[in-house]
């Protein structure tokens, strides 16, 4: 078996190009660029300068609503969008990982604990 490229690879998951997510969703492609613009989707830029888009934003061809909020809260902490990735993805002891939370209409918790995890970022 061979190792990911990144360690990136693994906390993030597989993702879609532009074009891809566009299918995926029904959206077109300007649009996708648009949302990753304004926060309203996850996009993460490679070293060699691809924008690509996490796959678990994205179920049956819907978007997890509500993820704006989120977004700008986190980037208050640091400007970073493969650590908000890392942040929404990853596998927590006795807890939902926070992408799961947003999907399962947990909002408010989440964007308390975006805020909680933001402050101690900016620390």
């Amino acid at each position: 078996m061979s190792e990911p490229l990144s360690p990136w690879a693994e906390i993030v998951g597989p993702c879609f190009t532009v074009a891809s997510f566009a299918r995926a969703t029904g959206m077109i492609e300007k649009d996708v660029r648009a949302a990753a613009a304004d926060l309203s989707i996850l996009a993460l830029t490679t070293l060699d300068g691809v924008q690509i888009l996490p796959s678990f934003q994205v179920r049956d061809g819907r978007i997890v609503p509500r993820l704006r909020p989120i977004l700008e809260t986190l980037r208050g902490g640091i400007d970073d969008p493969w650590t908000w990735a890392q942040w929404l993805n990853i596998d927590m002891p006795d807890k939902d990982r926070h992408i799961d939370e947003i999907w399962a209409g947990e909002f408010t918790l989440t964007l308390t604990e975006a805020r909680h995890t933001a402050w101690a970022w900016a620390q």
